[in-house]
């Protein structure tokens, strides 16, 4: 399995390529702040962050079994796993 993605290299006038650049600085900034911790890359906590907060809309199998399983089935619930999750990745810089 390949985890490296084909060339697709964008234009640099697209708007999607801007965004996440400009994201990425501001975790950058953050970084640089104190107010992240600096040992990841920005652009790997971005793309990581991304995923943890679209599983549930992007795995829709998951919300069947929490609904069924989960201890609490509530999409706070839900919402509060992510947001756990993130800090406890990406604490703030010591």
């Amino acid at each position: 399995m390949c985890l490296e993605l084909p060339d697709t290299t964008a234009a640099a006038d697209d708007h999607a390529q801007a965004l996440i650049a400009r994201k990425i600085d501001q975790l950058r900034k953050a970084q640089q702040a104190g107010q992240l911790d600096p040992a990841w890359d920005p652009a790997d906590v971005l793309a990581l962050v991304n995923q943890i907060a679209t599983t549930w809309a992007a795995q829709p199998e998951h919300n069947k079994a929490a609904a069924a399983h989960a201890v609490d089935p509530t999409s706070a619930a839900r919402r509060a796993a992510v947001v756990t999750a993130v800090e406890q990745l990406f604490p703030r810089a010591r």
